[in-house]
């Protein structure tokens, strides 16, 4: 099953065959909310991860909402079992691949990430609109797949064993520990052998992912070897699901999420850390 569609594979009249899904979020780093006046695509529900698509009893940030709430949730936004979603953001290729990750972790089957958003949509000269739109609830039964989050004790015994691999989707400066961190109390630096991949450097012009075979050479570059089993970590778990697709897309097949990524090992003093002054 495609994780991506690029606008060329799809118009405007496709979208009836979709539950399309805006996914929203205030970015951490610049503190920019989505700007209704950008549009939205015709058809769209939102998805926010701010607000119900985390789980505020958690004290971190983005944190996965227990399974059966997720499931509440899709439910609420119209959407079955056997639904065809397709979700997208504002930025390009920035928070969709999360809900898409979480989709995947409820077993979803049918969910691609529109490559490239919103930007994208426009470019190619398709409408949007001026105003989401809402559906008929529905009801969603999750069939759990553990598989696509782990916690950080699967992350502290891969950093003290070099398998599986650890991928961090920070800048390099906040990965080095030479730039601060956008939230309050967290240590600079990485888990020791992670390895730096700024989900930017994933990206076309910042905003659609790679072809894969870029993303390939990408990793090759880097000696990173996508047939080990791949960890992606970030600053609250959302643009680590970028890697995690730009990896499953450049032929890995055992990729997990850390939840609680940098919001959580950074803030925890019992974890190591590794910077530029170590």
């Amino acid at each position: 099953m495609p994780r991506l569609i690029s606008v060329n594979d799809i118009t405007p009249d496709d979208l009836s065959s979709y539950v399309v899904l805006f996914a929203s979020m205030t970015n951490p780093v610049s503190g920019k909310a989505d700007d209704p006046n950008d549009g939205f695509l015709p058809g769209a529900v939102k998805f926010d991860l701010d607000g119900e698509g985390s789980d505020h009893t958690s004290p971190l940030p983005h944190t996965l909402p227990a399974p059966d709430k997720l499931a509440a949730q899709l439910g609420r936004l119209g959407i079955e079992n056997t639904s065809h979603v397709l979700i997208y953001d504002n930025l390009g290729m920035f928070c969709a691949p999360r809900v898409w990750w979480m989709l995947k972790s409820l077993g979803h089957k049918n969910v691609k990430v529109l490559n490239g958003g919103l930007p994208a949509w426009k470019a190619a000269g398709y409408p949007v609109s001026s105003s989401l739109t809402s559906r008929s609830p529905a009801t969603y039964q999750p069939v759990v797949e553990p598989t696509w989050f782990c916690n950080s004790d699967k992350v502290l015994k891969a950093s003290e064993s070099a398998s599986p691999l650890i991928l961090d989707a920070r800048s390099a400066g906040r990965f080095n520990g030479t730039a601060p961190e956008p939230r309050e109390g967290l240590r600079s630096g990485h888990m020791p052998g992670a390895y730096s991949v700024p989900f930017g450097d994933l990206l076309d012009v910042g905003l659609a992912l790679k072809p894969a075979d870029k993303l390939k050479a990408f990793f090759n570059a880097r000696n990173i070897d996508l047939s080990q089993p791949i960890i992606c970590s970030c600053g609250s778990g959302v643009t680590a699901c970028v890697v995690g697709i730009a990896a499953l897309e450049a032929g890995a097949t055992n990729v997990t999420v850390y939840d609680g990524s940098w919001s959580e090992w950074g803030g925890n003093h019992h974890l190591p850390v590794e910077n530029a002054n170590v």
